[in-house]
C-alpha cells in the first residue's frame, strides 16, 4: 500500500478501492469540524426523542401494544386479530416481559427511539466502510432525521413503519463488506439474508428486497466466478434468509388458514370492502395516489435527496467528462440502492387505500445512494460534492428545525410526556372509578386499557381493525377469527355484560358502545386530555357483584 504526503494530511492509496481513490487512514482522529457535527446530531436526536415521547397516541399503536402485551398466551392471529408479520409483537412483547413495566406506551417508544438510531449507525457504518467520509454522514443523518415524513406518525409511533428500516440498512451493509472484501467471505452474505428476512418480518412491504439482493450476489463482483457467486454471495444469503424466516414459515406450514387470513386476505380483500362501504375520505385513485407520493417525495429532505443525487452524479459531466458521470453511477452498490428505492416506490402504490405511511421505503435508500456517490467521486469532484453536501444538510437542518427543537423543551418535562402522562391519567381515572386491576372492559382503544391496568378480551385487542371488517369476512374463515362487529355489538356484550367499557372521544366507531353504557346504567368517569375527553363507564356495583371473577 503507497503512502502519499500532502501539507497537513496523509492519505493511502488503495488500488483495489471501488468507491474512492484516496481516502483518509481509518485511524485518523476526528477533527473539531467533525466533533461540532456529531454535537450537533446529537441536539437533533435529542429533539427527536422528546418529539417521540410527546407524540399523542394513535389508533395504529393499539393494535401493536396490545397484540405484544397479550401475545405471549394467546395466538397473536387466531385469538387476538394481528394483521402482519409476526416479528415486531414477538419482539415487544419480549421487551415486556424482560423489563417488567407496565408503561407499556414508553417501552414502546424506547423501541423505535432504538429503530432510529440503528439507522444513524447504519449510515455511519457504509459511510466508514465505503470511506465516504464524514461529510457524507452528517449529511445522511440530517437527511434523514430532518425527513417531515418521518418526524410525523410514520417514524413517531410505535408501530412496524419506522423500524424495519435499520435491518434493511445493516442488510446493505453485510452484503457490501460481503460482495466487496477482496478476501471473499460467506459470513457477511449469511448475515445480510438473516438481516433482510427481519426487515421483511417487520413488515411485509419489504419483501422487495430479497429478489435484489440475491440479483446483486449473483451479479457482483464481477471478476469472481459464477461459482463463487454462488457459494460465497448467493447461497449463504439464502440460508440466512430461510433461517430468519422459519417462525413465520411454521405458520405457513401449520396454520395457513389463519395466518393467510389474517394478512394476505385482511389487506387484499376485507379492507378494501370495508374502505370502499366507508364514507370517510380516502386515497383510493391512481391520480390521487400520485399526488400524495407527489406531496411526500418531491418535498423536504426527499426532494432534497433526489436533487443531490443528480448534482453529485453529474459532477464529472460538468468537467466535460459524461463517460465518467456513467461510469459513477454503474457501480454495483450504487445500482442495488438505486433499484432498491426504485421498487420501494413501485410498491408503496399497491396497497388500497394509500397512506402516507406506505410511501417510506424508498426514503432511506435514497439517503444511502447520496453516501454511496460521494464515496465514488473522484478527487477533482471533491470540492464541488463537499459543497454540495453541506448546502444539503444545512438545508436539511434549516426545514426540521421547527419539529426538531420544540422536541428539546419537551424532552426536558418528562412528566408531560405522552409515555408517561398516559399511563399517570388512566390509572388515576381506574382509581377514581373505583376499578380493581385487571377487570375486563369493552373498548376500541386497548392501550388505554392496557395503560390503566385493565383486561382486554380477544375481541378487543386489535382495537377497530378487525371489529371495523368483520361484517365483510367470508364464512370460510369466519372460525379464524376471534371477534364481535357493529351488527353484533349489543349481543356481545348482554351475553357477558362488561365491567367496564372504556372511551376514547376520537373514534365514532365507539358511539354503540358509549350508547350501551349510557341505556344500561353504567357510572360515567371522564378525564379531559390533550386532544379528548376519555370516558370510563364502570358497571353499577350491584350488578358487577354477580359476576364470577375474571368476567
Amino acid at each position: 500500500m503507497q503512502r502519499i504526503e500532502f501539507a497537513e494530511d496523509t492519505f493511502e492509496l488503495r488500488p483495489h478501492h471501488e468507491y474512492a481513490t484516496y481516502v483518509r487512514p481509518r485511524y485518523k482522529a476526528l477533527t473539531g469540524p467533525e466533533l461540532a457535527g456529531l454535537a450537533v446530531l446529537g441536539v437533533m436526536l435529542a429533539g427527536l426523542a422528546g418529539r417521540l415521547m410527546s407524540f399523542p397516541l394513535n389508533r395504529d399503536e393499539n393494535l401493536f401494544i396490545t397484540v405484544a402485551r397479550l401475545g405471549q398466551t394467546q395466538d397473536i392471529y387466531r385469538d387476538l386479530g394481528y394483521n402482519h408479520l409476526p416479528f415486531l409483537p414477538w419482539l415487544l412483547g419480549g421487551l415486556f416481559e424482560l423489563l417488567g413495566s407496565q408503561h407499556f406506551l414508553l417501552v414502546a417508544r424506547l423501541l423505535v427511539l432504538g429503530g432510529w438510531i440503528a439507522a444513524l449507525a447504519a449510515f455511519w457504518l457504509i459511510a466508514r466502510r465505503t470511506e465516504a467520509g464524514f461529510l457524507a454522514f452528517f449529511t445522511a443523518a440530517s437527511l434523514f432525521m430532518g425527513n417531515v415524513l418521518l418526524l410525523g406518525p410514520t417514524g413517531m409511533l410505535a408501530t412496524n413503519n419506522l423500524l424495519p428500516i435499520a435491518p434493511a440498512l445493516f442488510a446493505f451493509h453485510a452484503l457490501v463488506c460481503g460482495l466487496g472484501s477482496p478476501r471473499p467471505s460467506a459470513l457477511p452474505c449469511f448475515l445480510a439474508g438473516v438481516l433482510v428476512s427481519c426487515a421483511i418480518g417487520l413488515k411485509a412491504n419489504y419483501i422487495f428486497l430479497a429478489p435484489l439482493f440475491a440479483l446483486a450476489t449473483l451479479l457482483a463482483p464481477s471478476a469472481r466466478t459464477i461459482t463463487a457467486r454462488l457459494l460465497l454471495g448467493t447461497l449463504p444469503l439464502a440460508a440466512g434468509g430461510l433461517l430468519a424466516g422459519l417462525p413465520v414459515l411454521w405458520y405457513v406450514v401449520f396454520d395457513s388458514r389463519s395466518f393467510f387470513a389474517h394478512t394476505l386476505r385482511y389487506f387484499t380483500q376485507l379492507q378494501p370492502a370495508f374502505w370502499a362501504a366507508s364514507s370517510e375520505p380516502k386515497v383510493a385513485t391512481t391520480a390521487a395516489k400520485f399526488l400524495l407520493a407527489e406531496s411526500i417525495w418531491g418535498a423536504g429532505t426527499t426532494l432534497l435527496s433526489l436533487l443531490g443525487l443528480a448534482t453529485l452524479a453529474l459532477l464529472p459531466a460538468m468537467r466535460s467528462n459524461a463517460r465518467e458521470s456513467l461510469n459513477l453511477v454503474r457501480a454495483w452498490p450504487i445500482v442495488l440502492s438505486i433499484a432498491i428505492a426504485a421498487m420501494g416506490c413501485v410498491v408503496s402504490f399497491v396497497p388500497s387505500p394509500s397512506f402516507p405511511q406506505y410511501f417510506a421505503p424508498p426514503i432511506p435508500f435514497l439517503i444511502l445512494t447520496v453516501i454511496l456517490l460521494r464515496a465514488r467521486s473522484a478527487t477533482p469532484d471533491l470540492p464541488g460534492a463537499h459543497a454540495v453536501l453541506a448546502a444539503m444538510a444545512l438545508l436539511a437542518l434549516a426545514g426540521s428545525a421547527s419539529r426538531i427543537l420544540p422536541g428539546l423543551v419537551q424532552l426536558a418535562r418528562p412528566h408531560q410526556w405522552e409515555t408517561i402522562s398516559l399511563y399517570r391519567d388512566m390509572r388515576a381515572l381506574t382509581r377514581e372509578a373505583g376499578l380493581r386491576g385487571g377487570e375486563r372492559v369493552a373498548t376500541l382503544t386497548p392501550a388505554l386499557a392496557l395503560a390503566g391496568n385493565l383486561a382486554v378480551p380477544p375481541e378487543f385487542a386489535a382495537g377497530q381493525f378487525v371489529y371495523r371488517v368483520a361484517p365483510f369476512i367470508p364464512p370460510a374463515d369466519r372460525d379464524v377469527y376471534t371477534t364481535t362487529s357493529p351488527a353484533e355489538l349489543v349481543g356481545y356484550l348482554d351475553a357477558a355484560p362488561p365491567p367496564a367499557i372504556l372511551i376514547s372521544g376520537e373514534e365514532s366507531l365507539e358511539e354503540p358502545l358509549k350508547a350501551y353504557a349510557l341505556s344500561h346504567g353504567y357510572e360515567r368517569f371522564e378525564r379531559i386530555r390533550k386532544r379528548a375527553r376519555i370516558e370510563l363507564f364502570r358497571r353499577p356495583h350491584a350488578d358487577a357483584r354477580m359476576l364470577r371473577p375474571g368476567q
